[in-house]
């Protein structure tokens, strides 16, 4: 684990499997910023800040403007 990884896990409590989900995101877009500092999850994607409860609805909300495919093709 990176230490990103780790200061997702505080976020990320019950719900572990969304740390390696966030690993893959990073992986697959890093033009995307995504923050685990602070009371909630958030991210900066196309000039537009993204903040939700869990890191799993940020992640879901992600996923909805970069789809994991779009990059293959």
């Amino acid at each position: 684990m990176t230490s990103r990884t780790w200061s997702a896990l505080s976020l990320a409590l019950g719900e572990p499997d969304q740390v390696r989900r966030l690993e893959r995101f990073r992986a697959a877009h890093p033009e995307v910023i995504v923050l685990l500092k602070g009371p909630t999850p958030r991210a900066w994607a196309d000039g537009r800040k993204i903040e939700r409860q869990t890191l799993h609805d940020l992640l879901d909300d992600l996923e909805e403007t970069f789809p994991p495919d779009a990059g293959s093709g």
